[in-house]
């Protein structure tokens, strides 16, 4: 149940993505007064919309969040409607050159998001202030003032930054070190969805695996799965995505041009440079309609491994998620290190809400995030130096050891 606020204690949330808000969730079931300022003018700004696996952290994400939100998360599962069981709660993948199955990641437990539709549901009961970038963070011996470009001024007794791989957040409490900005990666990353209106196109992603097939093995790793599913009965309803993963510089890939990032260049771009795939995966690009209503991204990925120390306002200020320690999507551990970033964060201010001292509780918060983000970090980025060869992919974390929280 969610308590009533019933301190005067204040926080303030720095960006309203789903680690944001689950944060906000979890301290307003302790009666915490929350007021989460995003820089987006509304949740619609953005089209963009990618899958997020809750595996591992799930428990913890459900335990932050009221009933009412955790009773309607089946809305935002990618296929609610499966029969859920060892053989769909995995990530499979098969060898890109052969089509032979090369390994099976377990994921107990696991469900597949839509990253819009439970940002969607995280919204119910906060109070989220749209439109607002934060431009300095000041403090003073009781409370910490956040300033905003359109000259707006609050005061909390506590600030979270969680906005994202590049946190202005992070930018102030680093003052403005260059080493406490991401940078890329050297990995592009493209996401595509359509929806095909044809059963007989979306079928093939369906009979190879119900939730998402990899394929890895040549110079570019793939992904077909199921994105929105309408009418469980009638596949024409569905909406599908594939996604692919290169290394930037390739001569097969040319890097692309900023000007064809979204949209149609993108996808131009998309099905100029892949060629002669395995057909599952090939024919999902191949099929892609070019009428406008196939919606494509590429991205270059960025990382930063977090360090200490960071000025945290006698232990007012600090980060979580992307904005704490932003990773590449190999095994999916991103989101669930911002899970135990927002439950860790929650159980620091009931501490201090105890008695204890409150620089004393966040230095702790801030070591054990960063060791922890920092191994994540650096866990993913070797996934990705062992993911585009045969040989080197069965010494994957993912193959060797799952998607498992790693200690």
């Amino acid at each position: 149940m969610t308590i009533p606020e019933q301190n005067s204690v204040d926080i303030a949330i720095i960006g309203a993505g789903l680690t944001g808000l689950l944060t906000a969730h979890g301290l307003k079931k302790h009666g915490f007064h929350v007021t989460v300022y995003e820089q987006e003018t509304s949740l619609t700004q953005r089209r963009r919309d990618w899958t997020i696996a809750l595996h591992w952290a799930l428990p913890i994400f459900k335990k932050l969040l009221p009933p009412s939100v955790v009773d309607n998360l089946p809305q935002a599962i990618c296929n609610p409607y499966l029969d859920f069981n060892p053989d769909v709660e995995c990530l499979p993948c098969m060898n890109a050159n052969t089509g032979e199955m090369l390994f099976k990641s377990p994921m107990p437990g696991s469900r597949r998001v839509s990253r819009q539709r439970i940002r969607q549901l995280m919204t119910e009961g906060v109070d989220i202030r749209w439109g607002k970038r934060v431009s300095a963070i000041r403090s003073d011996n009781d409370t910490v003032q956040v300033e905003f470009d359109d000259g707006e001024t609050v005061r909390a007794d506590y600030v979270l930054g969680t906005d994202g791989a590049g946190s202005k957040v992070r930018d102030i409490l680093y003052r403005n070190d260059e080493k406490a900005r991401a940078v890329p990666s050297g990995y592009y990353f493209a996401t595509a969805i359509t929806r095909h209106n044809n059963a007989e196109r979306v079928e093939p992603v369906h009979s190879l695996h119900p939730v998402t097939m990899v394929f890895m093995g040549t110079d570019s790793v793939g992904a077909i799965g199921t994105m929105y599913v309408d009418d469980p009965e009638d596949k024409s309803t569905w909406t599908t995505f594939w996604v692919k993963i290169w290394r930037k510089g390739l001569a097969s890939f040319p890097d692309p041009p900023s000007s064809t990032r979204s949209g149609q260049e993108a996808l131009a771009y998309l099905k100029k440079t892949t060629k002669n795939g395995l057909a599952p995966f090939q024919n999902q690009i191949d099929w892609a309609p070019e009428d406008g209503s196939t919606v494509a991204f590429i991205d270059e990925m960025k990382t930063w491994t977090p360090f200490l120390p960071f000025d945290t306002h006698e232990g007012r200020v600090t980060l979580a998620g992307d904005a704490a320690h932003p990773m590449l999507v190999y095994r999916g551990q991103g989101f669930q290190h911002a899970i135990v970033d927002a439950s860790n964060y929650v159980d620091a201010l009931l501490k201090i809400q105890a008695g204890g001292d409150r620089e004393e509780i966040f230095n702790a918060y801030n070591a054990e995030m960063v060791e922890r983000g920092a191994k994540a970090v650096e866990q993913s980025l070797k996934e990705a130096e062992l993911s585009f060869d045969p040989e080197s992919i069965l010494k994957m974390t993912m193959v060797r050891r799952g998607h498992g929280k790693l200690e």
